[in-house]
């Protein structure tokens, strides 16, 4: 759904909970233009399950910009 700002500034709390009952996201525009999307705070958490499914799943042991191992070359 796209509204205007204007629009959104009047009705701000019941698009809000609309958009949080619903989980439809509303694009806010400015002169025609889109400038801000809301959407439902843990809608970005579900919205792929492939992507992310694995967040927290493991941790870093040791710094990721430091060389390890001995230096090797490509034939």
């Amino acid at each position: 759904m796209e509204i205007s700002a204007a629009k959104f500034r009047t009705n701000c709390f019941r698009i809000l909970d609309e958009v949080y009952q619903t989980h439809k996201e509303v694009i806010i525009t400015k002169r025609g233009k889109p400038i801000a999307k809301v959407i439902n705070y843990n809608q970005e958490e579900i919205s792929d399950p492939l992507i992310g499914a694995m967040i927290h799943a493991g941790e870093t042991l040791d710094d990721l910009t430091v060389p390890f191992g001995d230096k090797w070359e490509l034939d």
